[in-house]
């Protein structure tokens, strides 16, 4: 028999590290354990050990059942000579798994392993993981695999969406940029921030989570007080190409996958991942049926908008980033994406039509004078007035955009177009924003921020402008007005409402808008790990081992034993100071003593227990 008890000593004697490391793989209650034994019953419960086999292949369940009766690994290879388990996990590695899991037990030497009663019983619980029914159920019928022909037509049909997939990312990060989205309290977007992404990215809403899941896993956005937003990785990412941005948010994507997907599409991934996918996988973990389903649409779903399948089949980038990694799905990529263009249509209603994907560069510095209204390999800009302006305030002029803009116009500069250039150029700074220091002579002692204009009219246009009235302007003088706001805050209020505002500092010259400061939200306490704290709480015990604490592990194993009705060798300290070992069942520990059945003379004993010195299990 293999219990509790010898879980326990197993889990007493793992460094602090590698036990949280194994102990994260598994389910339990930390907040209910107080010691090894505690945790050892945790790791035995009938729900834990579920939830464990669940995601066990057919080897390693076999390996289980096997193991039933201890064996070393060799002993347990020759039990389990299958032909059926030939894909599966080599002995080896499921045995080295299974003790990470804590569902084999090794003995002190570590040549044998035993599965623990507890697990067993389980295995029991369901008739498709007996020991016959693992051994004798052969693989799906392999289908024949896809040839080349129909790959290329997959090919095909996914090149868009290799394309497709990067542009949404890049839209989703520039709306979380423009405004953070607000995560609920219980977890996941609020509806409307779900919409508002879903529109930015032109996309369905059912697929703004998939998406900003791949967008999360890059390393692109996460989530902050404010709610999600970019992180610093974006904006290199942004300039990259089309097949490095591919390739980036492909391979953090395959990290993510379930280490039980990627075992099944290893062996499988040159047929469907539709069905045939399923009923493989089901084979491989006859336990895994309620997880299955789910996890294998999760990954068709977010497989399709990656670019990697069409239609349930996988593409030739599929076939690559599985056998040999990301590098070479991304080469393959390269071939099928369109090359980047760098030259567009300009047409007499302001709006821009590019031919295909725009290199990176050109549509970042192209999306400062317009606005995108339709992405995808032919995008359409609009360039508008308050882009232009924007670019004035970056340090433009209306010679350089005159200049960037006839450089990729494929049709030359529309006149309403070289209109709107010199017009707004003429605008621009017609407002000008700068700070006041409290309490500077002439000024209200609240004043902290001046609006000038070169006009007296402009500043009459504020002054009675409704939508500054929260600025709570006061004209100075005519051309002149101030408000006891920060100028920051002054001069996106103005550049909110279309005014052609600039920014200057200390010494009077225009310098770059500011960032536009948010609210922030206070800052939630980090939840706790209670898993952490329950292993260091457990090593500090074990670290600190006295005589008092090395009583009451003794103490706990008798209590263990008494309780499991399990037969237990004990060592015994005699007068001269030697050690004997006496095998028995303990029925009893109290008043200081030990009681129990020698099971060699078939006798009732009672003995000291400030004489025992080391309990262990007999098998």
């Amino acid at each position: 028999m293999t219990s509790a008890l010898d879980l326990a000593g197993v889990l007493r004697s793992a460094p602090t590290d590698d036990l949280l490391r194994r102990l994260s793989a598994r389910q339990l209650r930390p907040s209910t354990v107080h010691d090894a034994f505690d945790l050892a019953d945790s790791l035995l419960e009938p729900a834990s050990v579920r939830d464990v086999l669940s995601r066990l292949d057919r080897t390693e369940l076999r390996l289980l059942q096997a193991a039933r009766e201890p064996a070393d690994t060799a002993t347990l290879a020759e039990r389990l000579a299958s032909p059926a388990d030939d894909a599966l996990s080599p002995v080896e590695t499921a045995v080295a798994h299974l003790l990470d899991l804590f569902l084999l037990v090794p003995s002190a030497d570590g040549r044998i392993v035993a599965t623990p009663d507890a697990v067993g019983e389980r295995l029991d619980d369901d008739p498709l993981l007996s020991a016959e029914r693992l051994a004798d159920e052969r693989p799906p019928v392999v289908l024949e695999a896809v040839d080349d022909i129909d790959r290329e037509a997959v090919d095909a049909r996914s090149s868009e969406r290799l394309y497709a997939i990067v542009i949404e990312v890049a839209e989703i990060l520039r709306a979380l940029e423009q405004s953070p989205a607000r995560e609920l309290a219980k977890g996941g977007l609020a509806l409307p921030e779900t919409r508002r992404l879903a529109e930015a990215a032109r996309i369905d809403v059912d697929d703004v989570s998939t998406l900003l899941g791949i967008t999360t896993r890059a390393g692109l956005a996460r989530t902050s007080p404010d709610g999600w937003v970019v992180t610093a990785e974006a904006n290199a990412w942004l300039a990259s190409s089309w097949p490095d941005r591919w390739e980036a948010l492909t391979s953090s994507w395959l990290d993510s996958l379930p280490p039980e997907i990627v075992a099944v599409l290893r062996q499988r991934v040159e047929t469907s991942w539709g069905e045939p996918l399923r009923e493989f996988t089901l084979w491989a973990y006859p336990a895994g049926a309620a997880w299955v389903p789910e996890r294998l649409a999760a990954f068709s779903r977010s497989a399709e908008l990656l670019g990697l399948s069409s239609g349930g089949v996988p593409t030739s980038a599929a076939l690559a980033l599985f056998r040999e990694g990301a590098g070479a799905a991304r080469s393959r990529v390269a071939e099928l994406l369109p090359e980047a263009v760098e030259q567009v249509y300009l047409q007499h209603d302001l709006t821009v039509v590019s031919p295909g994907p725009l290199s990176p560069a050109l549509d970042a510095r192209l999306r400062v004078i317009a606005v995108v209204e339709s992405a995808g390999l032919a995008a359409t800009y609009r360039i508008t007035e308050g882009g232009v302006q924007r670019a004035l305030s970056e340090g433009e002029t209306a010679d350089t955009l005159r200049a960037f803009l006839g450089e990729i116009s494929a049709t030359g500069i529309p006149q309403p177009l070289d209109y709107l250039v010199q017009q707004s150029a003429e605008r621009h700074g017609r407002y000008r924003v700068s700070g006041v220091e409290p309490g500077t002579p002439g000024f209200p002692a609240d004043a902290v921020t001046l609006v000038e204009a070169d006009e007296h009219t402009s500043i009459d246009t504020l002054e009675v402008d409704h939508a500054l009235s929260p600025l709570a302007l006061r004209r100075l003088d005519g051309l002149r007005i101030v408000s006891r706001f920060e100028r920051d805050t002054v001069f996106w209020a103005l550049s909110d409402e279309r005014y052609p505002v600039v920014v200057l500092d200390e010494t009077g010259i225009s310098v770059t808008p500011p960032v536009r400061r948010r609210p922030r939200r206070p800052v939630p306490a980090p939840a706790r790990d209670q898993l952490r704290e329950m292993v260091e709480r457990l090593s500090a015990e074990n670290e600190g081992s006295t005589e008092t604490t090395d009583r009451a592990w003794i103490a706990r194993q008798l209590d263990a034993a008494v309780k499991g009705r399990l037969t237990v060798t004990i060592s015994i300290e005699q007068p001269d100071g030697t050690t004997s070992s006496l095998e028995m069942e303990p029925t009893g520990v109290g008043g200081g003593r030990l009681r129990g059945r020698d099971k060699k003379s078939d006798v009732e004993r009672t003995l000291p227990l400030s004489h025992v010195v080391a309990v262990s299990s007999s098998r």
